[in-house]
């Protein structure tokens, strides 16, 4: 395995740890703070099911 593969795949496995951090640290602030569900993270949450279904 080369090197700049690893390295490409440590940045990958970063990035995607800090993306979803970012979501889970948001979504906790809203449940947290507001006490109730936002009813816009619903329809993120169909657009994304809609566009994974889609691709598969």
């Amino acid at each position: 395995m080369s090197l700049i593969l690893i390295a490409e795949q440590v940045l990958n496995g970063l990035q995607f740890g800090i993306m979803l951090f970012l979501m889970a640290a948001g979504l906790t602030l809203i449940f947290g703070v507001m006490g109730l569900i936002n009813l816009a993270h619903g329809s993120l949450y169909m657009v994304g099911a809609f566009a994974a279904a889609a691709v598969a």
